[in-house]
């Protein structure tokens, strides 16, 4: 008796540390400390409200899991944000209607979220992307886009989409 007791005391004790042990931050709470808690929502290039380009970020699972619609004229993709509880790294997965598809981790660089992101299309063509994101009076989305292997890119201003 004595036995069985002391076992299920070193069982209670092994199941519940882990549920005291220090949590992942939520990307929720992520993206409020980053100043990007605005970033909910459909932004758009303002001289076609959207024909251009629109990126629209859901909450599908909330403060878990954002979503991310992008729409161009000659691609559309759908990805997945979340926070990985085993390093707190946010990771990125995405695919487009080509059939390609990327991975990637969003980091803090220079005070600014950039994902880096690495796509292979469905021609196998591999391409790594530092995309950063900054909001700007909770009215436009600043969206940098570099190729890192050449160093090409821009820079594009988003705002809120007008209904």
């Amino acid at each position: 008796m004595k036995n069985s007791t002391s076992l299920i005391l070193v069982l209670c004790t092994m199941l519940l540390c882990p549920a005291l042990s220090s949590r992942a931050e939520t990307l929720g709470e992520i993206l409020e400390s980053a100043e990007l808690g605005a970033l909910i929502g459909t932004w758009v290039d303002e001289d076609s409200n959207g024909e251009a380009i629109s990126l629209t970020y859901t909450w599908r699972i909330e403060n878990h899991v954002l979503g991310l619609s992008v729409k161009m004229a000659d691609n559309n993709s759908e990805g997945m944000i979340a926070v990985n509880p085993e390093n707190g790294e946010v990771v990125h997965v995405t695919a487009n209607d080509k059939g390609g598809m990327g991975m990637g981790k969003w980091a803090d660089e220079n005070g600014v979220a950039t994902l880096t992101l690495t796509t292979v299309s469905a021609d196998k063509e591999e391409t790594t992307v530092k995309i950063t994101h900054q909001i700007v009076d909770n009215k436009q989305l600043v969206v940098g886009l570099e190729n890192v292997e050449t160093g090409e890119g821009g820079e594009m201003t988003l705002v809120r989409k007008s209904e």
